[in-house]
């Protein structure tokens, strides 16, 4: 019997644009857990986190019932106790390994792509990515953004250290992180950590797709790429880790 069935249907709150935010969904989706996606505008996560008793602000939000969940791999480890019983763990043969995995991607492959991306699309060409940020959004909050989308962006731009300097240091960063996922892959295994799909591969996946854009992406249809950024794009679309990206999202999302 599933563990959730005396439960209140989880509520996500979700930046539609978020690569952590893709990472905590398709882990519940991976779980068989289902929930309602609540889509919210920028600046609108701290007032509903304060509203929900929590003075957290970094998106993704699981609530449950009066219970608050912040951050992805917060809300993995909630559905990993949660699982529908016929849903495998994604905790892998080697836990301690797989959550190193995350970490290392969490804090330098996430923030970096979000900032190598940000840097250009905000400060060359902030109108394209106002769609996605729309995406989803009820029609109150997607006026919102469209009327303030003037003031939204330079707040964004301080909040998160962009510029052209930034951008190009969190390039270099990305090659060499490129560089060791690519290096897990070189013995052919499958899976970051060998034959077992984990976290961290879900986790990879999300957080790399920006990249490239899936097809199978639930929200990624708007997202523009900057030019600035189409010669990158091409050199990384090549790399294994790249491919290994698409292979995810085929085989899993």
């Amino acid at each position: 019997m599933s563990k959730l069935v005396s439960m209140p249907q989880p509520v996500l709150y979700i930046f539609a644009i978020s690569h952590y935010c893709e990472k905590a969904r398709w882990a519940l989706d991976h779980y068989g857990i289902a929930y309602r996606l609540h889509p919210t505008m920028p600046g609108m996560n701290r007032k509903i986190a304060k509203r929900l008793g929590s003075n957290a602000g970094s998106m993704p939000f699981l609530q449950i019932g009066d219970n608050l969940i912040t951050g992805s791999s917060a809300i993995i480890d909630w559905g990993e106790h949660n699982r529908h019983d016929d849903r495998a763990s994604l905790n892998g043969e080697d836990p301690e390994q797989v959550s190193a995995i995350e970490k290392r991607l969490d804090d330098i492959v996430g923030v970096h792509i979000r900032r190598y991306y940000y840097s250009a699309a905000l400060l060359t060409a902030p109108a394209s990515v106002r769609p996605i940020f729309s995406d989803g959004l009820p029609f109150v909050q997607k006026m919102m953004v469209m009327l303030g989308w003037k003031k939204i962006v330079p707040v964004m731009i301080k909040l998160m250290d962009l510029g052209l300097e930034q951008g190009a240091q969190s390039r270099d960063i990305l090659g060499s992180e490129l560089d060791w996922l690519d290096a897990l892959l070189s013995d052919g295994r499958p899976y970051l950590t060998g034959n077992a799909f984990t976290r961290a591969d879900i986790t990879a996946a999300s957080l790399l797709a920006p990249l490239i854009n899936p097809p199978k992406h639930p929200t990624y249809k708007a997202l523009q790429i900057p030019s600035e950024l189409h010669d990158d794009m091409a050199i990384w679309r090549e790399r294994p880790i790249i491919r290994w990206v698409n292979k995810m999202y085929t085989a899993h999302r």
